[in-house]
């Protein structure tokens, strides 16, 4: 059925006039005339309104049932891959519009966007008024648990960053929709998950509950503070990645551990302790150089559960960041040589 047809069905069957669907959406009568006519095609932005006007997903809009393969992902990925290599910010959001709008439902696809307007500090209200529609229909249309709860904690970010009052207002409601730890589903996971699954989510939990402390001693730095205090801080924090990952592969996980590595080494350096700051230098390039080798990537700790695959573009990606941000500290300058040739060596292999 044309898109023009089914939109006209959708506001007959609910007994509303284009006035109606016109004043609930915002929009003018003659733009939802020009719809049903077929003269004019919705923005990306309205049809999670649509959606939710009509109580259907976005998908039935558009008579869509398909299920994305590989191939369409690694021609995505590559898009992703080049524009970000072109600093092309804006190209890369539009990318992953394009990625939800040809596959709506796919709600991963809604956090790969939302994680790149908070990593670029894409701020414009335009855009978070964007997201925050597409992160409604999200709420009322996506059964995946963490998803959601990915959504509600990048927006409760996104939100809190726009210095639009109107929108800053929302922060707080998308706290409230975070599940508390201490009274979240995960403390009843021996009701509902048997054997391998249940230990897996245990695994998981342990990790997460990692990461959250981890998160919350690195907060507790400042600038302000002396480097000797940043220095303590910034160890206890990446001790807590360490007793998990056990000095093994992580993917993913090991970004966040070699980001303390890196603070840790250019405050010993500072600190007048360049023996220190080379040896944790060491430590990052030595983690990265498991990532360049499948036969190493099989050895895992024993408390992770699952580490990201080989080639994940989103750790390869931070993985290449943080290379970057090293050769640019002043502190790390005697060290400018073995991370500029890992690096070109990192970059190339993940081409």
């Amino acid at each position: 059925m044309a898109l023009k047809d089914k939109l006209r069905d959708l506001r007959i069957a609910k007994n509303l006039t284009q006035e109606a669907v016109a004043e609930h959406l915002g929009i003018s009568s003659q733009t939802v005339s020009k719809w049903e006519r077929g003269l004019l095609s919705p923005d990306i932005s309205l049809l999670p309104k649509i959606a939710l006007l009509y109580r259907c997903s976005i998908d039935s809009i558009f008579d869509m049932d398909i299920t994305w393969g590989t191939e369409h992902r690694k021609e995505f990925e590559a898009k992703i891959h080049k524009l970000q290599a072109m600093q092309d910010h804006e190209g890369v959001y539009q990318e992953w519009m394009r990625e939800i709008e040809l596959n709506p439902d796919e709600y991963s696809n809604y956090t790969g966007a939302m994680q790149y307007v908070l990593n670029q500090k894409m701020f414009d209200d335009k855009r978070i008024e964007q997201l925050f529609f597409l992160a409604a229909h999200a709420e009322k249309h996506c059964t995946n648990d963490d998803i959601r709860n990915e959504i509600y904690r990048l927006m409760l970010q996104i939100c809190a960053a726009s210095e639009n009052p109107r929108l800053k207002a929302l922060t707080p409601e998308y706290y409230k929709k975070l599940p508390m730890l201490r009274h979240s589903r995960e403390v009843y996971a021996r009701y509902v998950l048997k054997d391998d699954a249940f230990y897996r989510q245990l695994k998981n939990n342990i990790f997460y509950t990692i990461d959250l402390t981890e998160c919350a001693i690195r907060q507790l730095i400042t600038p302000e503070m002396p480097a000797e205090e940043q220095l303590y801080y910034y160890k206890k924090a990446a001790a807590l990645y360490e007793i998990v990952l056990d000095d093994k592969y992580g993917g993913f996980w090991d970004v966040p551990l070699l980001c303390d590595y890196s603070q840790i080494a250019s405050l010993l350096v500072t600190l007048g302790d360049p023996k220190g700051g080379a040896s944790y230098i060491d430590r990052i390039l030595k983690i990265l150089e498991k990532h360049l080798h499948p036969s190493e990537q099989k050895d895992i700790s024993g408390l992770l559960s699952t580490p990201s695959p080989a080639k994940n573009a989103a750790a390869n990606q931070r993985s290449i960041h943080l290379l970057n941000s090293m050769l640019n500290d002043p502190a790390l300058s005697a060290f400018k040589e073995p991370i500029a040739a890992f690096l070109k060596k990192y970059t190339e292999y993940f081409k």
